[in-house]
């Protein structure tokens, strides 16, 4: 029997595809920030518990442009964004698929409210205009599930996450992952950015205090549901970094998934001097699906998980 040959994506999809990636690509030259592009083979990779990354030839297909991207800057770089494939692990689905394009970009001298101002004005452009709620993390599980989780004990969130359907572990940070998921997923707003994350989730952003609490000074943007950006008030502190590394490797060990070593590289670079930024990454088969009333990134992707 003859092969499937043929792309998941349309001839007139892939025009309209191509005419918002040059929109895109108008929005930054625009702004004076120039494109690069960085390896999406690496020896590195990130040691977030939440994503896995693929290992190819002795090292590791990318899961974002960020290390090199930040190793530009460090370099000085000015502003930058990159859009292309990047690779996460067994992550299949109607808004997921293995291999998917990203689109990330970096403004020196930005704080995360700025950034979040560029994000939407880039939206608009691709989605239309439209108004933005921001909602910080704790109101919003607060509103969802009339409960504090930052003060909350970790048995009554595992027990309200097991009203509404949570079959997974009882790790804290899975706990508030499902009930997050679950809270943007009904979110009545069309875009929402939810910001002030708990600290466990800063990643490679700065934390801040707010109101007493120490919060992650990130944010993502919510459309329709659907988690289209997830941005930083990057993180310049490379002990700070190197820290987070070694937390996130106790988790995966605790997980019993491999460690992971710490890119020296990178590390190298923020003892160098990373210039205070803030960076962003974007969905981008995501943001065109929506963009183009399509259910499932499928269609807009010429050869998804299957296809390849």
């Amino acid at each position: 029997m003859t092969a499937e040959w043929r792309p998941a994506i349309d001839p007139q999809t892939l025009r309209e595809r191509a005419a918002l990636v040059w929109q895109i690509r108008e929005f930054f030259h625009n702004r004076q920030v120039i494109e690069v592009h960085t390896p999406i083979l690496g020896s590195h990779t990130v040691s977030d518990v939440h994503v896995e990354s693929i290992r190819a030839n002795g090292g590791f297909l990318q899961t974002s442009p960020e290390y090199f991207m930040k190793r530009l800057l460090a370099a000085g770089a000015p502003s930058c964004y990159q859009i292309g494939p990047v690779f996460r692990k067994g992550e299949i689905g109607k808004r997921h698929n293995p291999e998917f394009a990203m689109l990330e970009w970096y403004r020196l001298g930005y704080d995360a409210e700025q950034l979040r101002c560029e994000t939407s004005e880039l939206v608009n452009l691709v989605l239309g205009e439209c108004s933005y709620q921001t909602i910080s993390f704790q109101s919003l599980m607060r509103e969802r599930f009339h409960v504090d989780v930052f003060h909350e004990s970790n048995d009554s969130l595992s027990d309200i996450a097991t009203e509404h359907g949570y079959q997974g572990g009882f790790g804290e940070q899975e706990i508030l992952d499902f009930l997050y998921s679950e809270a943007i997923r009904q979110c009545d707003a069309e875009r929402v950015f939810v910001v002030n994350f708990p600290q466990e989730s800063a990643a490679l952003s700065r934390t801040v205090s707010v109101d007493g609490l120490e919060v992650a000074d990130r944010f993502e943007l919510i459309v329709t549901g659907v988690e289209i950006a997830n941005g930083y008030y990057e993180l310049l502190d490379g002990g700070e970094l190197a820290r987070r590394i070694e937390m996130d490797n106790r988790k995966r060990v605790e997980l019993a998934r491999p460690p992971i070593e710490p890119d020296p590289r990178l590390l190298a670079a923020m003892k160098h001097g990373l210039p205070s930024c803030a960076g962003v990454a974007v969905g981008l088969d995501r943001l065109i699906a929506l963009a183009l009333g399509r259910d499932n990134i499928r269609e807009v992707m010429t050869f998804p998980d299957g296809l390849a």
